[in-house]
């Protein structure tokens, strides 16, 4: 097992060094000058050359691509912005934590409510309860997430007044997006969970269960439900990943400063260096959360984990084959 995470760790790299040089090419190429930006339009042509010669915007593509990845890769720094003059690094790490908060309790409280939901949907296929409750996740899983945020804003914010509507000084500021952000995700989770459930539950050995005298509950949550996970952790985890990287939209209704605003801000803004260090930042943290993803499969499912170790012992066998010969 141990060599199979080096193995998917030093895969991490290829992986980051062509994301580098695909990000890196694209805002090369794209529209727009930063130092435009900074200058204003008030600036004169001298002064742009001046500022551009400056930052190093001037020399040729490959030039620029070596540097960038030199002072990446060899010196670990995404550079300066171009607009704050901040290190990107530093302002990421920042970021962070919000958009940790915001993803993390975002995606708990989708598996803790649609995992359930989910489950009691399969167990009462074709009810009346089933039906509604698929009905209800359907439009769940239709509303956009930016219409759902304003919603919550008007009815909790303006209407009631018990929440605040924008800002990050303490956790009741984060309740509104954390539900906007998950209300979405309980739908998907609830819908892949009766799905996979089904499919589990009219398997030979859950049947086998039920004719052994298990009881109803051990059958679902002992037999059936661990076998009906992969798909789901497959979802969730897809979905932390790509919170993690930044929710754009709910960060920016709720005035949020995470990781998904920055990157925002910094696209508009023509500000390469940021641009670049939070799309690495988001690949990074993609690649890590599906990491753990894997590793969790082996710990759900014992038969993962034995193919893994099958796979070890087979190439350790081969070598002494060969050592032998």
């Amino acid at each position: 097992m141990s060599k199979y995470i080096l193995k998917r760790i030093l895969l991490m790299i290829p992986i980051l060094v062509g994301v580098a040089i695909l990000i890196f090419t694209l805002m090369f190429f794209v529209p727009g000058d930063p130092v435009e930006i900074i200058l204003g339009s008030s600036a004169t042509q001298a002064q742009v050359e001046t500022v551009r010669e400056q930052l190093g915007l001037n020399q040729p593509y490959i030039i620029r691509l070596g540097s960038f990845l030199q002072q990446l890769f060899l010196h670990g720094s995404f550079g300066n912005s171009y607009v704050q003059g901040t290190d990107v690094g530093a302002e990421l790490l920042t970021r962070f934590p919000r958009t940790l908060i915001l993803a993390l309790f975002s995606i708990l409280l989708s598996m803790v409510v649609g995992i359930p939901l989910g489950i009691r949907a399969a167990t009462h296929a074709n009810s009346a309860e089933d039906r509604i409750s698929m009905f209800v996740s359907m439009i769940g899983v239709s509303m956009p997430n930016f219409w759902l945020a304003l919603m919550l804003v008007l009815l909790f914010a303006l209407k009631l007044g018990i929440l605040p509507s924008s800002g990050d000084k303490g956790f009741e500021y984060y309740i509104l997006p954390i539900l906007a952000n998950a209300l979405g995700g309980i739908a998907g989770v609830a819908r892949l969970t009766r799905s996979s459930m089904l499919e589990v539950i009219r398997a030979d050995y859950v049947s086998t269960a039920r004719a052994k005298g298990v009881s109803e509950h051990d059958v679902i949550y002992k037999h059936a439900l661990p076998n009906a996970m992969i798909p789901i952790i497959t979802m969730c985890g897809g979905r932390f990943g790509g919170q993690l990287g930044g929710t754009v939209v709910i960060e920016t209704v709720f005035s949020i400063p995470g990781i998904g605003a920055y990157l925002i801000n910094s696209i508009n803004n023509r500000d390469y260096n940021a641009v670049q260090g939070s799309v690495l930042y988001i690949a990074f943290t993609f690649s890590v959360v599906m990491l753990l993803v894997d590793l969790i499969y082996a710990f759900i499912d014992p038969r993962i984990k034995a193919q893994y170790e099958g796979h070890s012992k087979k190439r350790i066998k081969r070598g002494e084959v060969k050592a032998d010969a």
